[in-house]
């Protein structure tokens, strides 16, 4: 069932940017190398933020990702990431609130951050495993 999902989600993905740097995009998009490849777990400086509730988080989340809930994104990103050009991937249940937090880290000055949507769809492009 999960090769299923996988190639259901890779299906309904759009083509990943060519450009070396990322941008924020509407859900689905994912972080890229400068080649235009899907960053990758073992990205270099690659930080990749929950911003789900608390609780979300303890259910299920996607392995060495760090919980930062929207409403508290602001105050506590900068003990977090100090560097406003770490690449950041950014993901919550759909990417509603994942698009809203990359729009907060932009006015921040966070230069390098990318909406990967959803859980399931961020864990696919990160070839991350999600913990239950």
């Amino acid at each position: 069932m999960l090769e299923r999902l996988k190639q259901w989600l890779m299906g309904a993905s759009p083509p990943m940017p060519a450009a070396a740097k990322t941008t924020v995009g509407s859900a689905g998009t994912v972080a890229a190398t400068a080649d235009g490849q899907p960053a990758r777990a073992g990205g270099p400086g690659l930080v990749v933020i929950d911003v789900r509730s608390e609780r979300e988080f303890q259910a299920t989340a996607i392995e060495q990702a760090v919980n930062l809930p929207l409403p508290q994104l602001a105050q506590r990103i900068r003990g977090v990431v100090a560097d406003p050009a770490t690449p950041l991937v950014l993901y919550c249940a759909s990417g509603a609130r994942s698009g809203m937090a990359c729009m907060v880290l932009r006015q921040m000055g966070y230069a390098n951050v990318t909406n990967a949507g959803g859980l399931y769809a961020a864990a696919v492009h990160l070839q991350r495993e999600v913990r239950r």
